[in-house]
């Protein structure tokens, strides 16, 4: 399973944008990172569910992936009541306000809170996604994941930027 997943992040970091159509792409990137990220974490419990907050194109891209994947689940969240239910949360078009009611909603709960922005990770994001150069890329918060307790293959880390 490691070398999939090291094929599908070598073609995401490979990837030159600048055509027409670079939105839809690159949210499928980020659906592949997010499911991916789930396969690469040592989970205690057998179904894992994604939280996308609020309205995201990454949603249909993400529920697209994991039809026929029983061990993941995705769901919309309209409201953050029930943000710790969910392993990972996913914060499409984060605003500093949003990224910071998140967290404290958050708390504690072992949850891997996942942001669109590289400078969310530096205040305590756990991962987030960035472009750059034209490429899709994942940045990760090494200190903030340990503190959630939850267990990310060393594939994972290899690949991403540590902040």
């Amino acid at each position: 399973m490691n070398i999939v997943f090291s094929i599908i992040l070598s073609v995401l970091f490979t990837h030159e944008s600048g055509s027409t159509g670079v939105g839809n792409l690159n949210e499928r990137h980020q659906a592949m990172y997010l499911v991916n990220l789930v396969r690469n974490i040592d989970w205690d419990q057998e179904k894992v569910m994604i939280g996308v907050v609020g309205e995201s194109p990454v949603t249909a891209e993400l529920e697209t992936l994991v039809k026929r994947n029983p061990r993941i689940s995705i769901k919309v969240l309209e409201n953050l009541s029930s943000v710790t239910e969910y392993q990972v949360v996913y914060l499409p078009d984060a605003s500093n306000s949003s990224f910071f009611t998140t967290q404290q909603e958050i708390g504690d709960a072992p949850v891997l809170l996942v942001v669109d922005k590289r400078e969310l990770v530096a205040r305590g994001a756990e991962m987030g996604f960035y472009t750059e150069d034209g490429k899709l890329k994942i940045a990760m918060n090494q200190g903030a994941i340990e503190l959630t307790g939850i267990k990310v293959s060393h594939a994972l880390m290899e690949k991403a930027a540590l902040n």
